[in-house]
């Protein structure tokens, strides 16, 4: 069985999970603790060079290290309706461009949250540890928080630009949506699984799905933009009620 190492919280992991688990395709789970899991997740994925991430899925015949490469792997192995409808690959392919666009300006804007929320980076720290601990280590989160920044070369001009970069890419989802319930066609797509996580950092979704402490959620929580696109909420909302089912791992 494959191994799944991922974020519980991270929008990218949940565009994998979402894919695996609408398919059926069983997976072992692994959480991953940014900074002091990075040795393990190398490990894992026997990537020792370059940039490594998550999602990873840890298979027999192979490792993939993509949300969007895990969603083509579990399309073609596993059962149901395709995410990938048949013609249309190159407009989801698109799709996921603009989604990989709202999401990093979107981490941008949550990572300036967080370095400012002592609650929430105690939060963000494994629940397995006894909420005292926690507290007491929550400094530490400072530290991932420089890590991912330096990881993903999120500086202040990309810190700057975020705000209009993520309006912008949710404009265009208002604008191809139309008022319809997918984007292409009448059943849902990854282009809809997509862009619909990017709403996590404008809104967080139902903690059924994601679940999120109080702070945490206030940390994710982005008021202006929340406000002025709460039409795509509550499409996301909706959205997430048809079709995704709580995941069966959550943390």
């Amino acid at each position: 069985m494959p191994t799944l190492v991922a974020e519980y919280f991270a929008p990218w992991s949940e565009k994998a999970r979402w894919a695996l688990d609408h398919h059926g395709v069983a997976y072992d789970y692994r959480e991953h603790v940014p900074l002091v899991g990075e040795l393990a997740l190398r490990a894992r994925t026997g990537r020792w060079r370059g940039r490594v991430s998550t999602p990873a899925l840890v298979a027999d015949d192979g490792v993939l290290l993509d949300s969007f490469a895990i969603a083509r792997h579990a399309d073609a192995h596993g059962r149901g309706a395709p995410l990938f409808p048949p013609g249309r690959e190159a407009d989801v392919a698109a799709w996921n461009e603009r989604s990989e666009a709202a999401l990093a300006a979107g981490r941008a804007l949550y990572l300036v949250r967080l370095a400012r929320d002592r609650a929430a980076q105690a939060e963000t720290l494994p629940p397995g540890l006894p909420l005292a601990l926690r507290r007491a280590l929550a400094p530490a989160t400072a530290l991932a928080v420089g890590f991912i920044r330096r990881k993903y070369r999120i500086d202040a001009a990309a810190t700057a630009a975020a705000e209009d970069t993520l309006d912008r890419e949710l404009r265009g989802l208002r604008a191809a949506l139309a008022g319809r319930a997918h984007l292409l066609g009448d059943a849902l797509s990854y282009a809809d699984v997509a862009m619909a996580v990017t709403l996590q950092f404008v809104a967080p979704v139902d903690s059924a799905y994601v679940p999120l402490g109080p702070a945490s959620r206030v940390a994710w929580t982005h008021p202006v933009l929340a406000g002025r696109h709460a039409d795509l909420v509550a499409w996301r909302d909706a959205l997430y009620a048809r079709h995704r089912t709580a995941p069966r791992v959550r943390t």
